[in-house]
């Protein structure tokens, strides 16, 4: 007859950790998020039309305006934002404006990055969540 014992040392302290890590994931995932927009807005800016006629007041200035926001929390959703600058109030113009013609960028600049990165998003969020310290 075989007889197993065993007990349970520093449940508190297994406990503890559980908690920790509860709260600590949502920052974690968040992180994770961020840095994932951050690969998102860097394709933005890319895309982003630049002035390039002669004597142009402020060229790449929309360009150079393009940044992540967040992450916000707001109860159990996480969400980043990729937006333009103060110094772009002209941003919106821009990206909607699908008549202007752009030599450099296009019209959509936030906007078409993110659909075609959006069938691949969550798996990388999970990847980069996994890969985070």
């Amino acid at each position: 007859m075989s007889v197993y014992s065993f007990k349970f040392k520093g449940t508190e302290e297994m406990l503890n950790k559980i908690r920790a890590f509860a709260q600590a994931a949502p920052d974690k995932f968040g992180l994770a998020m961020r840095v994932e927009t951050e690969i998102e807005a860097t394709e933005c800016k890319r895309r982003c039309p630049v002035d390039i006629t002669p004597h142009a007041p402020h060229p790449g200035n929309l360009r150079n305006s393009i940044h992540v926001e967040g992450p916000f929390r707001e109860g159990r959703n996480i969400r980043t934002v990729i937006a333009t600058g103060a110094q772009a109030p002209y941003g919106v113009y821009v990206h909607e404006n699908l008549d202007a013609h752009h030599p450099v960028g296009e019209a959509k600049f936030i906007e078409r990055p993110l659909f075609e990165s959006r069938p691949y998003m969550a798996e990388r969020v999970v990847r980069r969540y996994r890969s985070l310290k």
